[in-house]
């Protein structure tokens, strides 16, 4: 009888087990069923595609020339009475720079001087003759040729005399003297060097490839050694050619120097942009993701990453302009990008951009 009370117990104490465990199991149950609301939200970071005019920056060498240059030498041998500037100064068009001694020619000058009076006065006397039939016309006709040969003569000279004094053709400043007063030059002797160089030449080649977007009137920039700050200049001409070495062509361009700070031989780095967009869409570089086929971007509509195969143009420092695909104003995603699949639901957090930390 006490076996089978025991038995009963037992049973009863089982019974009461499974039930608690039952309710138990069913309590996670009850809770996992309650909790499924779907896949959560990423947080990410991304930014706004703004439009920017951008191109391919080319650097190439350059030198600068004087606008003008020549050498000061006397058309005419002679011993230089004096020099009317001084080294390094400048000079004004039409100033005089160099006197030679002209004695020798101002002798001959008076010398002819009186012969043409002499002669001035035999045509007048053969010509009162000629009135009263006392000479031939031919004897007038000589006297007449003789003054007007002496009148040529003194011309010739007047004109090597002043020949004798070299101007200035145009401003500018003078460079360092070869030659002192007193010494005897011939003609070609480089007495000094004038240069104008307000404005200024600036020389270059650019490369074949490039000749369809540059030409006459093209703005460029230079730098020159030791200093960062950028200066314009202007195409004013282009070599009608390409350089078969090189495969380059020449172009000139003029800087204005108006403050003097460049001077002609100088070297120059001079920059220009080719391949211009001037609506390129560009993103953070961060936002480009590379894939076995290609690159990737993920950009945001209504809350959905879509991933939006892209083909990339010119990249700067910080930015790469998206050919295709991109409107301004539509939202890229710059952060959490390994952790993304296209069609995942986000939540974006909008960081300002600013061009100017390219």
């Amino acid at each position: 009888m006490k076996k089978i009370l025991l038995i009963k117990r037992a049973m009863m104490l089982l019974l009461g087990v499974l039930i608690l465990y039952s309710c138990g199991s069913e309590e996670p149950n009850q809770s996992s069923h309650s909790g499924r609301q779907g896949p959560p939200q990423t947080q990410v970071r991304g930014v706004e595609v703004k439009v920017m005019e951008i191109g391919n920056e080319i650097v190439t060498p350059g030198s600068f020339a004087a606008w003008e240059q020549l050498n000061i030498t006397p058309e005419i041998a002679g011993i230089i009475r004096s020099i009317h500037f001084s080294e390094g100064s400048t000079v004004r068009s039409g100033q005089l720079l160099i006197s030679m001694d002209d004695r020798e020619l101002q002798g001959q000058i008076q010398k002819l001087d009186l012969e043409i009076e002499l002669s001035a006065d035999e045509r007048r006397r053969v010509e009162s003759l000629l009135e009263i039939q006392a000479v031939s016309e031919e004897e007038v006709l000589r006297a007449r040729n003789r003054e007007s040969v002496l009148i040529a003569e003194k011309e010739l000279l007047e004109i090597r005399k002043s020949k004798l004094n070299v101007y200035a053709p145009f401003a500018g400043q003078v460079g360092l003297r070869n030659i002192s007063e007193g010494n005897f030059v011939s003609p070609g002797t480089t007495i000094a060097t004038l240069h104008q160089i307000r404005p200024l030449k600036l020389d270059f080649d650019i490369p074949e490839l490039y000749v369809h977007q540059i030409g006459v009137g093209t703005e460029v920039e230079f730098t020159t050694v030791g200093r960062s700050t950028r200066h314009k200049a202007k195409i004013y001409a282009v070599e009608p050619g390409i350089n078969p070495q090189t495969r380059t062509m020449r172009v000139r361009a003029r800087v204005e120097n108006e403050e003097g700070l460049f001077l002609p031989g100088r070297f120059a780095q001079i920059h220009f942009n080719v391949d211009v967009n001037p609506q390129a869409a560009m993103v953070p570089s961060e936002a480009v993701i590379p894939v076995i086929d290609g690159q990737i971007i993920f950009v945001v509509k209504n809350g959905v990453a879509t991933a939006l195969p892209i083909q990339t143009g010119i990249r700067t420092d910080n930015f790469v302009e998206i050919k295709e695909g991109l409107s301004a104003g539509d939202t890229v995603v710059t952060t959490g990008l390994m952790s993304l699949a296209d069609g995942a639901k986000v939540s974006v957090d909008i960081v300002e951009i600013s061009f100017n930390d390219n």
